[in-house]
């Protein structure tokens, strides 16, 4: 009966030495895996090699930024888009097949405010172009060479026009600058061989010795002020006064 007892205590013990044994072998494997998760390098967080369930909120955001990846430009419908740092839209291009495009008004709920460089340039199916009313830019050849085009409407708030802005579109026969614009910059509409006539509002101060260069059919000024008046009578072409036809209506004629 004793020989029995001392027997189950040497297997009791044995069983105990085998557990601690595994017991030590899984703590040791757990504390493995842990230590190579630990040794992900600072290099693969900046490489976006860290899968992002494994970081927080916070640390996604800071390791974002520190990456220094500039933003991809957007996609919507036929246009494509960037947020300006102010928080209102670019427009970078248009690549749809419209003949009359009116411009968005917003993008993600923010207002477009600006219509890129060369963001419709070479367009060669746009008829009409209609800018959204918050557009305060229109940035160097935006619509150049868009050889369909026959009217833009061109909001008041803009207050700039790039160079070559409009540039080498024949079938444009009037151009009514905005109020806001104070200058008329080079080669704006050089090449628009159809233009007929424009409009310069009293803010304008300035205009560029070649913003109509090429413009041959171009003839009549309307405005009002001296300098749109000033201006001409020194390029040869007929003056028509707005406000006198404000006052007079066709009695100006």
């Amino acid at each position: 009966m004793s020989d029995n007892r001392k027997r189950f205590r040497k297997a009791g013990i044995l069983l105990v030495a085998v557990c601690v044994v595994i017991g030590i072998v899984i703590v040791m494997q757990n504390r493995k895996a842990q230590s190579e998760e630990n040794e992900i390098s600072a290099s693969d967080m900046e490489e976006g090699k860290l899968p992002e369930e494994e970081l927080s909120d916070g640390e996604l955001m800071d390791a974002a930024m520190e990456t220094d990846v500039p933003d991809s430009d957007k996609q919507c419908g036929g246009y494509r888009y960037k947020i300006l740092e102010d928080g209102t839209v670019e427009i970078i291009a248009y690549e749809g097949s419209e003949t009359v495009i009116f411009i968005p008004a917003y993008m993600e709920n923010r207002d477009v405010t600006v219509i890129g460089p060369e963001a419709f340039k070479g367009n060669e199916r746009a008829e009409q172009i209609y800018l959204p009313e918050e557009a305060v830019e229109i940035g160097e050849e935006a619509f150049a060479g868009c050889s369909a085009l026959r009217d833009i409407y061109i909001t008041s708030k803009v207050g700039r026009i790039g160079k070559r802005a409009i540039a080498d579109c024949p079938l444009i026969e009037e151009i009514v600058f905005p109020e806001a614009v104070s200058r008329i910059e080079a080669m704006t509409c050089q090449g628009d061989t159809g233009l007929q006539q424009i409009t310069i509002q009293p803010a304008v101060s300035e205009i560029a010795d070649d913003a109509f260069a090429g413009c041959d059919a171009l003839r009549l000024v309307y405005g009002e002020g001296e300098f749109a008046q000033n201006y001409a009578q020194e390029n040869d072409f007929v003056y028509v006064d707005m406000e006198r036809i404000r006052e007079e209506g066709n009695l100006v004629w």
